[in-house]
């Protein structure tokens, strides 16, 4: 059972939320409810996706203006912040241009709250994922974060070296609604590749692999790739376009293996699994991916998925499972085992609420 801590009181702040394709941080915030009733949340703009577009949901809890945060915290006697993202996190303390010259991708100097926050005493705590500001060449050591945030979470090497406080949580996924079921034993071997648009995402890298591939394999293309299908000369695909999460999830529970070769781009490099591949994961779909990060906090290479490296292409990992099926999917078995205990986000938020002192110790 979940015991909240008396006398604190959680606003939790986001930008366009609740927007279900928001993956991670939608779950994580449905997540926090669930475990702290009271918390407040609060977005840019809520009810809307990144697009602009309006957004219906189911969300439990009403999702506030951050133009109300202010008097709500006065009203409801907030205690705690929390926030995800480099940018949210040096908007809310007006840290939004670095002293070199350097402003934070996303950033926004009309969201600083410091002075209210130095009034009220309130605790600041906030998670650096990849993106959201957080790029190869941030300059995160001069902003100064753990001077204000009393707690940082991560899964990025350098947030955690430059910290030496912060804690380390893997990403997250909700593996009650990504459920593992058995995949379909006959042919063809079914790859998916699902992302939103993006330079580093590298379909053409995907393209140029699955082009050298025969009739064994079907690749399912989810994503707003529409523009990128020419360099497709292998006809044995389907694409989707833009789904829902159910719509995603029915997909993984038909398909095998899941391809991310991603890279770095100007905005960001991707964490190490991307959401998507992790929720594919939590189904039981083998990863193959670039690991551009080169992490191995939790996942292990050949172990728990196979990586795309120099020496070894897609199209070479491709053709061995198909050759290795059994084998490939023994190591699929060992990925889906650690993201189904590691990163599921019942656990992950339990870990980050008792940090923050928020519930107390030893409820799971």
């Amino acid at each position: 059972m979940v015991i909240p801590t008396p006398g604190r009181r959680l606003a939790v702040i986001d930008t366009n939320f609740p927007w279900k394709q928001s993956g991670f941080r939608y779950w994580e915030n449905y997540e926090i409810y669930r475990q702290r009733p009271d918390t407040l949340f609060f977005a840019t703009n809520p009810y809307t996706d990144w697009r602009g577009n309006q957004v219906s949901d189911n969300f439990p809890a009403n999702v506030h203006s951050f133009s109300q945060l202010v008097d709500q915290i006065y009203s409801e006697k907030i205690t705690d912040i929390y926030c995800v993202f480099l940018n949210l996190a040096l908007s809310l303390i007006g840290n939004t241009c670095l002293p070199n010259g350097y402003t934070i991708l996303g950033s926004r100097s009309e969201l600083n709250i410091l002075p209210l926050v130095s009034d009220r005493k309130l605790k600041l705590h906030t998670t650096l994922y990849p993106g959201g500001g957080l790029s190869a060449n941030t300059p995160f050591e001069i902003s100064k974060l753990d001077s204000y945030y009393s707690t940082i979470f991560s899964n990025v090497q350098e947030v955690l070296k430059q910290y030496p406080g912060s804690i380390y949580v893997p990403g997250m996924i909700n593996a009650e609604f990504y459920s593992l079921l058995p995949k379909p034993k006959t042919p063809p071997i079914r790859l998916v590749f699902s992302a939103h648009q993006g330079l580093r995402k590298n379909f053409p890298q995907m393209a140029e692999a699955f082009n050298q591939l025969d009739e064994s394999f079907h690749l399912d293309i989810v994503g707003d790739w529409e523009d990128y299908l020419h360099l497709l000369i292998n006809n044995n695909f389907t694409f989707h376009g833009l789904l829902e999460p159910e719509e995603v999830r029915d997909i993984y529970h038909q398909d095998h293996v899941f391809i991310s070769c991603s890279t770095a781009d100007f905005s960001a490099t991707d964490g190490f699994p991307t959401t998507a591949a992790g929720d594919a994961m939590s189904t039981g779909c083998l990863l193959v991916s670039s690991n551009p990060r080169r992490d191995s906090f939790v996942l292990l290479s050949g172990v728990d998925y196979l990586e795309i490296t120099e020496t070894r292409s897609l199209v070479d990992i491709l053709r061995w499972i198909k050759d290795h099926f059994d084998e490939a999917m023994a190591i699929g078995v060992s990925g889906t085992n650690k993201i189904r205990s590691r990163y599921d986000s019942k656990v992950v938020v339990s870990r980050k609420l008792e940090a923050m002192g928020l519930i107390k110790k030893g409820i799971f």
